[in-house]
């Protein structure tokens, strides 16, 4: 599949393979960064598309807080029973911990920028065979672990807020005259009574759609830790058997000895950054 690196090639075939390795690490993560406006911005990026960022967290967060915040009032104002309190604070709390990631993801979008960056340039320096080997295993496990994020995450939005409100069916009040499905997030009545129809179907549907953003944005932070990790652990692969190459060296490496070790540590300084 990949040929061996220290033979001659042209300059087309080399880029190729770097970017198609760059897919394999990172491509996962852009898709799931991207729709939700945390992807690290380009430079060059115009003033248009930074206003369409910002929009797009703005958007979001209020999406998220039109979950937290009318079902945070009807837990304070309306319920007194001790055990659905509880059973509402799991999700109060999930929403609160999703706008702490977001919030995380747009204050360090520098930092993920070098993460990123990092990345580029290990598979820009990684010219011999065995370590671009190490590189990709490494990579597809990582890619493997986000996959199977992604999965849980959205089959999670799927189970909570589709499942679960259909298979409880549709509750009748007493006198019989109204008919409901309850929401997820129950909303206060000093905010809007969303026992009607339409309101009913309006909240349902954008809680829906809220769900997928806090679910979009756990699983965007788990698949950036995923990959810095897999990478920094292919990276500490490669490491280790340069070390062992050290003394006895390797047609890529340096004549010296004292050259080869300086190596070394550079790249052990550089995978703890």
């Amino acid at each position: 599949m990949y040929g061996n690196p220290m033979q001659k090639s042209n300059v087309v075939a080399t880029v190729y393979d770097y970017e198609k390795d760059m897919r394999l690490s990172i491509q996962l993560n852009r898709w799931i960064l991207k729709p939700i406006g945390v992807w690290p911005k380009s430079a060059g990026i115009s003033w248009t598309e930074k206003y369409v960022y910002v929009l797009v967290n703005i958007i979001y967060i209020s999406l998220i807080g039109f979950l937290f915040i009318p079902c945070a009032t009807y837990v304070t104002l309306e319920l007194e029973d001790t055990y659905d309190t509880l059973k509402l604070s799991g999700p109060l709390n999930f929403c609160l911990m999703a706008v702490v990631k977001y919030s995380s993801l747009i204050f360090r979008e520098d930092d993920i920028y070098k993460g990123i960056e990092y990345i580029e340039n290990d598979w820009t320096n990684t010219q011999h065979y065995d370590d671009q080997i190490i590189m990709i295993r490494n990579a597809k496990f990582g890619r493997r672990l986000v996959a199977t994020c992604v999965f849980f995450m959205y089959g999670g939005v799927v189970f909570y807020y589709l499942a679960l409100p259909f298979s409880n069916g549709k509750i009748t009040e007493d006198d019989g005259n109204l008919t409901y499905r309850p929401l997820v997030y129950p909303v206060a009545r000093v905010i809007i009574d969303a026992r009607h129809s339409p309101v009913s179907e309006i909240f349902f549907w954008i809680q829906c759609l809220s769900g997928f953003i806090i679910h979009s944005i756990t699983a965007s932070a788990c698949s950036l830790a995923a990959v810095f990790a897999m990478h920094a652990y292919g990276r500490l692969e490669v490491l280790m058997q340069w070390i062992e190459h050290l003394v006895d060296g390797r047609e890529d490496f340096c004549d010296s000895v004292d050259e080869r070790l300086a190596m070394i540590v550079q790249q052990h300084v550089q995978i703890l950054e």
